[in-house]
């Protein structure tokens, strides 16, 4: 226990601890070897009952044992069903034998309880009482949904006691609504529940979920009566986190789609496909397998087909996969509830405006009424609590989901307030977010022209990029990227498998990777970075048979020029500017 303070003990004292710890564990290992013996002889008889109890009941977790016992009921209640079967049995008979039944499993029941009490989050003993209710003939589900309120009243957040009333509600048939309304009370009493509107989330998702898609969706009125109800709890402490959580819950079944994760939205679509004069690329808003491909195509081929990611080397599911073959295959366009199905020949790259529209907030999402008074009072407890960042953090998410564009400025500065002062323990999360958020400002305002069939470059500089997640839904439509001047540290995590020229310039890199989705490249810029070795770099070079042209300009680099020639004797080197 904290803060008691320690008793010194005597050495006679410690001798006789020593012997009573002997004795007991001699004992147990007496009484455990007899269970095994009595186990492995198939003798479930009422000894190895009452010793797996004896046991049981000073150490609640040894599952072996709860597993012997339910053997040993299970006995008892399949040779209670032969007697009842049985027309020769008289009906006292029966009685009794169904009578003792049930009071061996309300003893279960009871010492199951007992190992509870003293053990609140022992799996076996809660799994045991759920095993025993769904057992017994008329179980008393208002008294165990009894006993879960209290146990939760002891401890609100016992993820053991929640499961087993989700269990007891479903044997007791009780409703969603019902177990609404439980949360209901508890969240009442304690707004900072989490478990609580944990449980009241599950109970809302499946009231409003779809039975022919399987989506939840919550409609704007009940949302807004919910985020009332959450309100009070962020004007009593706003400091707790439990209902700024549910809040970001209640937002994304509003829009339909994680936060953060605009490939979440469902259902999968193509993104984009082209030919690219060896290879039909592929892009689609979440990943896939090839036999899910299949179904877009012309082909059943599997063994042209190549995926990229910047996770594996060598992945099964990809957003971006590329069939190789020197004509392109035809494509299915039109969405999968279309009537007719409409193909392409890919004489012109195919896009799907729309999705990418949504990936990077090209247009801004309609925002509900209740969305506005959210922003009011997180602006007001900013102002109440500057040093809290629970509402800043809120109102980001939501600028960032319905005012991407309009607020850009305001969310990058709020990202770096969270970062650099009120949350810097998740300063890498925020540094993400950021990065995002600049890579989708960039592309908005270069969309038009990628969409277009003349230009294939992107250009993303000194914008403070630490990832290039999210690019690679543009795989079949850049092969020129320039990200001078950003904070990338690796490039084998880029997915553009259709790109030739990479700039990557004064970018704190020190060493490349092999990058199977890099190996068409004909020219590198890594002038500026921080690369010193041969050794660092030659792991790179050998994934790009192509490149032709390599500058290195202002690196450590510069000074093993000679060395670095000895090893691509075919790829013109600039060491310096021209």
């Amino acid at each position: 226990m904290h803060f008691v303070k320690k008793v010194p003990t005597t050495e006679q004292e410690k001798a006789a601890k020593e012997k009573e710890h002997a004795k007991r564990s001699a004992q147990f290992l007496h009484a455990r070897d007899r269970i095994i013996a009595k186990r492995d002889a198939g003798e479930y008889d009422d000894e190895l009952l009452s010793l797996t109890q004896a046991i049981l009941e000073k150490n609640a977790d040894i599952y072996t044992f709860w597993n012997i016992r339910r053997t040993a009921i299970e006995q008892r209640i399949e040779a209670n069903e032969l007697i009842q079967k049985n027309p020769e049995i008289g009906e006292d008979e029966k009685l009794k034998s169904g009578q003792k039944l049930e009071n061996l499993l309300a003893g279960e029941l009871f010492l199951s309880y007992e190992c509870i009490k003293s053990n609140p989050k022992s799996y076996s003993a809660w799994y045991q009482r759920a095993w025993v209710l769904q057992r017994q003939a008329a179980p008393d589900f208002a008294k165990e949904l009894a006993l879960c309120e209290k146990a939760l009243q002891m401890d609100c957040r016992n993820f053991h006691c929640w499961d087993h009333r989700r269990i007891v509600a479903r044997l007791a048939n009780r409703t969603e609504e019902q177990e609404l309304e439980f949360s209901n009370k508890l969240i009442d009493e304690n707004f900072s529940n989490y478990s609580a509107w944990h449980y009241r989330s599950i109970a809302l998702k499946n009231i409003h979920r779809d039975a022919q898609t399987g989506e939840t969706r919550i409609d704007d009125s009940l949302i807004g009566s919910e985020l009332q109800k959450v309100k009070n709890a962020f004007y009593m402490d706003a400091e707790d986190q439990s209902a700024w959580t549910y809040t970001r819950w209640l937002l994304e079944v509003g829009s339909g789609k994680e936060f953060l994760r605009p490939e979440s939205a469902a259902p999968i679509e193509l993104i984009s496909a082209s030919f690219h004069g060896n290879n039909t690329t592929l892009v689609f808003s979440r990943a896939v397998t090839v036999p899910f491909l299949l179904t877009f195509v012309d082909t059943k081929d599997t063994t042209r087909w190549r995926a990229f990611s910047s996770t594996s080397p060598h992945p099964t599911s990809s957003r971006v996969w590329q069939y190789l073959s020197d004509s392109p295959l035809r494509v299915v366009i039109s969405s999968p509830n279309a009537e007719n199905v409409e193909w392409s020949d890919l004489k012109e790259i195919y896009v799907n405006r729309r999705r990418l529209e949504t990936i990077y907030d090209v247009v801004e999402t309609p925002e509900p009424g209740y969305i506005q008074e959210l922003l009011q009072d997180c602006h007001q407890l900013i102002e109440l609590e500057p040093k809290n960042k629970w509402p800043l953090y809120m109102k980001t998410l939501v600028l960032m989901e319905y005012q991407p564009i309009k607020a850009h400025d305001e969310i990058i500065t709020n990202l770096r307030t969270l970062s650099d002062s009120l949350d810097s323990k998740r300063s890498e999360l925020y540094k993400s977010l950021l990065s995002r958020q600049k890579l989708n400002h960039s592309i908005r305002e270069q969309f038009e022209r990628l969409l277009g069939n003349e230009h294939d470059q992107l250009v993303v500089r000194y914008a403070e990029l630490t990832s290039l997640e999210g690019v690679e839904y543009l795989a079949g439509l850049v092969g020129n990227a320039d990200f001078q001047g950003n904070l990338l540290k690796e490039i084998h995590r880029i997915v553009l498998p259709n790109l030739h020229s990479l700039t990557i310039s004064e970018n704190p890199i020190e060493s490349l990777s092999p990058s199977p989705s890099l190996s068409h490249l004909t020219f590198l810029s890594i002038a500026g970075t921080q690369i010193s070795t041969v050794q660092s770099v030659m792991p790179f070079f050998q994934t790009t048979p192509s490149l032709d042209r390599l500058l290195f300009a202002e690196t450590p680099l510069v000074e093993k020029t000679e060395e670095l020639r000895a090893q691509l004797p075919g790829v013109r080197l600039i060491p310096h500017w021209l």
